[in-house]
């Protein structure tokens, strides 16, 4: 049992020194940090590119959250009633506008049939 545990520190304590000679940057800090900023420019001038070819096609995005300020929990809850009411205008006009082609396909129904086939053509 002895002739095991000294190989199993010497392994372990190799094993630690390789670990944390891993951990340690190879580059030094400046350098990455000058390619995470050039990341970024990049990153930033393709935002724009994207965002005026956007512009050029008509396409329009919007992020609310991003426009708030102050405490956005106290917020929500006004956002959720806003997000209701027009939730409920859509689908009032979605549902009136269903309403209006069901009468008119009924109507044009009515107008192809024949008078005397028709057990509803007096209502």
């Amino acid at each position: 049992m002895k002739k095991l545990v000294i190989p199993a520190i010497v392994i372990a304590a190799i094993g630690g020194y390789f670990y944390y000679q891993n951990m340690e940057p190879t580059a030094p800090e400046a350098e990455i940090a000058s390619e995470v900023d050039t990341a970024v420019e990049e990153a930033g001038g393709k935002t724009e590119e994207v965002a005026g070819e956007a512009g050029e096609e008509g396409v329009v995005a919007s992020n609310e959250m991003a426009e708030t300020e102050g405490d956005v929990f106290a917020d929500a809850p006004e956002h959720m009633m806003d997000t209701a009411e027009e939730s409920a205008d859509a689908a009032e006009a979605a549902v009136d506008t269903a309403a209006e082609e069901t009468e008119e396909a009924a109507e044009e129904v009515m107008d192809e049939m024949p008078e005397g086939e028709s057990d509803n053509a007096d209502e």
